[in-house]
């Protein structure tokens, strides 16, 4: 079940969560596979077309170029039908496939490949006949190039076919070229050896999938900055932290505890799954990122890692919208603090356990803020300084009055606090 509020923001359930996140990873698999296809696609129509340009000029110059006096039409008529046909898959590659079409042409092009082999195999034997074994070479290369080319698929299935057909083909050859057992044996080794490499260099296809794939999953959790460091880069996360300007979002529901004990545990599971999720929602689509569930209190930041412009003002909007959110979810009520300031961002923990973090007074703030909406009875604080930030942009959409001049837990100086109007 999904929740849809007036402000459009979703909450999914765990299951629904799931196969959102298994779609985005089957999109990462889906893509790098017709990427390799439509590569295979271009290799293959320039092999073609060379060989075209070749069987043209053997048929018009047959005597120069075999020593024969002609040359049968077929050969021309073959290779000028294959290469309409590759051109016609760089066509469809190139607008893109479904993922489940995108199967079915991985079993399709491998039999058009050996088709091809099969007619270039037969038509060698046809031009030349058995006088010139030398050619063989040609054909074992051929052989191991079409069982080589399925390890670019990321179907153990599509490999398998591709270097069992193959290998028919070179069976097929041995056999018109009439070769000793002693050389066909050798000849066949080593065909079905590119193919066992083919059949490999798909698993090591798919191991880099598999790391797109974490890239993905990993943006559920961090920031996109954060997850192409750790990535491309890991040891950047190590360097110095940095300093920058942000505006921290605190949330907590009330008597959660007290909630929380009237309900199995899956559940508390269940709601903070859908609670969590329409904030997390609301947060991403304001440009911030979910520093850390913690229970059901979350701690989100505008402007860092990546500096956000108007970071206080996006940061207000998405309280705003939070507030109003949860009333539409939970039977609770809900305490928000946002304060603006500097804070240290970087990863914290130790070589066993990281975890990227923000530290700072700022911090600190904010959940001293949400902690006073008990006592002042407003869902919403807003600090001075986050205040001043958004009055300066003259933002229409967002009021606020104040609430006066109050001292936080900790700290000997009072601030005046906001709420929304």
């Amino acid at each position: 079940m999904t929740f849809q509020s007036p402000l459009g923001a979703t909450a999914l359930t765990p299951s629904s969560r799931r196969v959102t996140i298994q779609a985005a990873l089957d999109q990462v698999v889906s893509q790098e596979a017709h990427r390799n296809e439509l590569q295979l696609s271009y290799v293959r129509s320039g092999v073609l077309f060379i060989s075209l340009m070749l069987d043209v000029a053997v048929f018009l110059f047959p005597q120069a170029l075999l020593g024969k006096a002609h040359v049968p039409p077929t050969v021309v008529i073959i290779s000028l039908c294959a290469n309409l046909f590759a051109l016609g898959l760089v066509v469809i590659l190139r607008q893109g496939l479904s993922m489940e079409a995108l199967h079915r042409w991985q079993i399709v092009i491998p039999i058009f490949d050996n088709l091809l082999l099969w007619a270039f195999i037969t038509n060698i034997w046809r031009v030349l006949g058995t006088a010139q074994p030398l050619i063989l070479t040609n054909v074992v290369a051929f052989c191991s190039l079409v069982a080589v080319s399925g390890g670019l698929r990321l179907s153990r299935r599509a490999a398998l076919l591709t270097s069992v057909l193959a290998l028919v083909n070179f069976g097929y050859a041995a056999m018109l070229f009439r070769l000793t057992l002693a050389l066909a044996l050798f000849a066949g080794i080593t065909v079905l050896g590119t193919g066992f490499l083919g059949m490999r260099m798909a698993v090591i296809v798919r191991r880099h999938v598999k790391n797109e794939s974490g890239r993905v999953l990993m943006a559920q959790f961090l920031p996109k900055t954060v997850v192409e460091a750790a990535f491309e880069s890991p040891l950047d996360l190590l360097q110095q932290p940095q300093k920058c300007q942000v505006t921290v979002v605190v949330t907590d529901l009330r008597e959660f505890t007290h909630f929380a004990e009237t309900l199995e545990p899956q559940a508390v599971l269940d709601f903070l799954n859908r609670y969590q999720g329409v904030l997390a929602t609301i947060v991403e689509r304001h440009g911030g990122w979910v520093d850390k569930f913690m229970g059901d209190g979350m701690l989100a930041v505008f402007g860092a890692p990546d500096p956000l412009e108007n970071h206080a003002h996006s940061a207000l909007t998405a309280a705003i919208a939070m507030v109003q959110e949860v009333k539409q979810i939970s039977p609770l009520a809900m305490g928000v603090g946002v304060h603006s300031g500097p804070v240290v961002a970087g990863c914290l923990g130790t070589a066993g356990r990281l975890e990227f973090t923000v530290i700072g007074d700022t911090v600190n703030v904010a959940a001293r803020l949400e902690a006073l909406t008990k006592i002042l009875g407003h869902p919403l604080l807003v600090s001075e300084t986050t205040y001043r930030q958004v009055d300066a942009l003259a933002a229409p959409s967002v009021v606020l009055r104040s609430v006066g001049q109050h001292t936080l837990r900790g700290r000997a100086q009072t601030l005046e606090l906001f709420t929304a109007a």
